[in-house]
């Protein structure tokens, strides 16, 4: 009748301490990004580009991967997998997705730097268009 105890094995806290971290350095990252547009922002006419390529916000970005790349070695290490090979899945997993979107960030903040918010607002793409049920339609006969 004496149920056991609550045994937390240390792959289940290396699991909570990873996503905590990198949920921590994911919003610093996200921090250091706002600041960047904001003073691009507010410096248009001096500065063309928004730099988001500083040290800091790349060691944030690089904080935040390496922990998610810890957190999902762990998470597949919970189904029996072999540790080399739980890591290894999670670099492979990871890092081309990482780098994706560093480069895609690149692309999205030279598109905001060049045709402002709504060059890469989706809701208002084709707005106005033939294709556009929300337009009001008009007669050019008349």
């Amino acid at each position: 009748m004496n149920p056991e105890p609550f045994v937390n094995p240390p792959v289940y806290t290396l699991i909570m301490v990873t996503n905590f971290f990198a949920i921590a350095f994911g919003l610093i990252f996200k921090d250091m990004l706002e600041y960047q547009v904001a003073k691009w922002n507010n410096n248009r006419d001096s500065q063309p580009q928004i730099n988001y390529q500083t040290l800091n916000s790349s060691i944030a970005y690089a904080g935040m991967c390496i922990f998610i790349t810890l957190f999902m070695g762990a998470c597949f290490s919970v189904f029996g997998l072999p540790s080399w090979l739980a890591y290894i899945g999670a670099v492979v997993v990871v890092l081309p997705t990482a780098l994706l979107i560093w480069v895609q960030l690149g692309s999205m903040l030279s598109l905001l730097a060049s045709g402002g918010s709504e060059a890469v607002d989706i809701d208002s793409y084709g707005a106005g268009n033939i294709l556009d049920v929300q337009t009001v339609k008009t007669n050019p006969s008349k």
